[in-house]
C-alpha cells in the first residue's frame, strides 16, 4: 500500500512536474531538509516555497524507476519506508542519471495516508549548495550545516516520527543512551523525574511482568540480525501503563559500546480494541464466562490431545417462572451469581461455559478425578440452592445437573448428547446430580 502512495507522489513530483498533486500527497506538518543552509521546510508552506523555485529552475520532466523498496508498519498509523531509486533526466544535449536513497515516514490522517517526512540522499561525495531538488540531502548536508541547524533537524526528523524515541546500552539493565521529548511525554516525566524513577536504566520503564518475556525476545532477534519489534507494557509516571510497539535497531556508540535505538509507538488504543474483541468473540456478555462456540473448540482441543475428565450440563430449575414473577432483571442476577459461583469454585479446575437461557457446561480435565468433580458439582447445587431459597423461598429454585465420564476417543456431539439424557432424568428430582 505504501509503495503505491509513493510510487505516485513520485510521479506527480518528479515526472508530472505538477505542484498541486504534489503538495496534496504531503501532511501539513511535512519536515523536508535541503543541501543548503536555506533548504530547511519545518512546513507544507515552505516546502511549496522550495518546490516553485526548484520547478522554475528545472522545469523537465525527471523519469525514476524503484530498484529497492521495504516498509516497516509503526503501531497501526504509520509506515517507516526506504527505497532505492534510480533517476534520470536530461540536461543540455547530456543524459544525466543518479541512484538515490529514500527514507521517510507516511502516517493517516482524516483524509488518508500522507507523507510526514522526507529524506532523499545520494552518494555522491560532494553536493553543490544550490541543487534545488529539496528532497537530495543527507549525511553531506548535515556536514554543511552548523551545530545549531544539525540539532534543528535532528529535533525536526524526531517529532514528525509516530512514536517515542529512546536508546539504551546493550548492557544489564539497558542503561539509558538517549531519549527524546515525545518518548518522555508518553511516560509522562521530565528528563530529570525519569532519572530518579529508573535510576536512568530503561529496564524499569518496562512493566515488571513482561520484563523477562522483552529481554529475551530482544536478545533473540539480535542474534539474527540487527532488528527487533515487539509490544509490551511501560510504566509511567504515577504508575500509568501504556502498550508500545517498539521496533529498534542495533548501533555502536560513538563511546564504542554497543546499544539500541527504539521508536515506541503507543498502541494503547489498538489493544483495549483488540481486548473487545476478544471479549465479545470468547465470552458471554452476560455472565463472563466462555460462550457455548469458545468453550467448545477447548473441549475439542483438549480431546486432541487425549484429555480425559468429565463433562456436566447444568440447568436452572423453574428460572422461568423466576423471569415470570420477579422479572428478568432478577433473572439475570440468579444467571450472574450461579456463573460466579461456578468460577469460585471451580477456578482453574474446569473449562465453564454458558450455553444460553439458563443452562452452563463444565468439563473437568484429568488429573481431576470424576469424585471430585461431582463434589464440586454437589457444592454448588448446595450453596446455589440456599441462596436461592433464601431470596426467593416461594418458587423453589435448584439446580440440575447431568454429567458423563469422558471414554478414549469420545467426542464432544457424543459427551453432550449423553450428559442431556442424564439431565433430563435429574429433571425428574430437580435440584439432584445424574452420572
Amino acid at each position: 500500500m505504501m509503495k503505491e502512495l509513493l510510487h505516485t507522489f513520485f510521479q506527480h513530483y518528479l515526472e508530472d512536474r505538477n505542484l498541486n498533486a504534489t503538495l496534496a500527497m504531503l501532511s501539513d506538518q511535512i519536515v523536508s531538509i535541503g543541501t543548503g543552509e536555506q533548504e530547511i521546510a519545518k512546513n507544507k508552506e515552505e516546502l511549496t516555497d522550495l518546490l516553485k523555485k526548484e520547478f522554475q529552475e528545472m522545469p523537465g520532466s525527471l523519469h525514476f524507476q524503484f530498484t529497492e523498496y521495504q516498509e516497516t508498519p509503526v503501531g497501526s498509523e504509520g509506515y517507516c519506508i526506504f527505497a532505492r531509486i534510480h533517476v534520470q533526466f536530461e540536461e543540455g544535449d547530456d543524459l544525466i542519471e543518479m541512484d538515490t536513497r529514500f527514507t521517510g515516514v507516511a502516517g493517516l490522517e482524516k483524509d488518508g495516508w500522507k507523507l510526514l517526512s522526507l529524506h532523499m540522499s545520494t552518494s555522491n561525495q560532494v553536493q553543490e549548495d544550490q541543487e534545488f531538488f529539496p528532497l537530495r540531502y543527507g549525511g553531506q548536508a548535515i556536514a554543511k550545516m552548523s551545530s545549531e541547524s544539525s540539532a534543528r533537524l535532528m529535533e525536526l526528523v524526531s517529532r514528525s516520527l509516530p512514536g517515542g524515541i529512546m536508546g539504551g546500552y546493550l548492557e544489564a539493565g539497558f542503561p539509558l543512551y538517549t531519549i527524546n521529548d515525545r518518548m518522555l511525554e508518553i511516560l509522562g516525566y521530565t528528563y530529570e523525574e525519569l532519572a530518579a524513577a529508573t535510576d536512568e536504566k530503561m529496564m524499569n520503564i518496562i512493566y515488571e511482568e513482561d520484563q523477562k518475556r522483552v529481554e529475551e525476545s530482544i536478545s533473540q532477534q539480535f542474534l539474527n540480525g540487527n532488528e527487533y519489534e515487539i509490544e509490551y507494557r511501560i510504566v509511567g509516571k504515577g504508575g500509568k501503563l501504556t502498550w508500545v510497539n517498539d521496533i529498534g535497531k542495533k548501533i555502536v556508540t560513538e563511546d564504542g559500546r554497543e546499544a539500541m535505538i527504539s521508536i515506541m509507538t503507543d498502541i494503547s488504543d489498538r489493544r483495549a480494541r483488540e481486548k473487545q474483541l476478544i471479549q465479545e468473540a470468547y465470552y458471554d456478555p452476560l455472565t463472563g464466562l466462555y460462550n457455548r462456540k469458545k468453550a467448545i473448540s477447548l473441549y475439542k482441543e483438549a480431546f486432541a490431545n487425549g484429555q480425559k475428565g468429565t463433562f456436566f450440563i447444568c440447568d436452572i430449575d423453574n428460572f422461568k417462572s423466576l423471569n415470570d414473577t420477579e422479572g428478568h432483571i432478577a433473572g439475570d442476577h440468579v444467571l450472574i451469581f450461579l456463573a460466579r459461583l461456578i468460577s469460585d469454585r471451580t477456578k482453574e479446575l474446569a473449562i465453564s461455559a454458558r450455553l444460553g437461557g439458563d443452562e452452563y457446561m463444565l468439563f473437568f480435565p484429568s488429573p481431576t478425578e470424576t469424585e471430585e468433580a461431582v463434589h464440586l458439582m454437589k457444592s454448588i447445587q448446595t450453596t446455589f440452592a440456599a441462596a436461592t431459597k433464601e431470596a426467593y423461598h416461594e418458587l423453589s429454585i435448584s439446580l440440575s445437573v447431568g454429567g458423563v465420564v469422558r471414554k478414549e476417543n469420545e467426542d464432544f456431539r457424543s459427551l453432550y448428547r449423553q450428559a442431556d439424557t442424564a439431565l433430563y432424568l435429574a429433571k425428574h428430582q430437580k435440584g439432584s446430580l445424574q452420572i
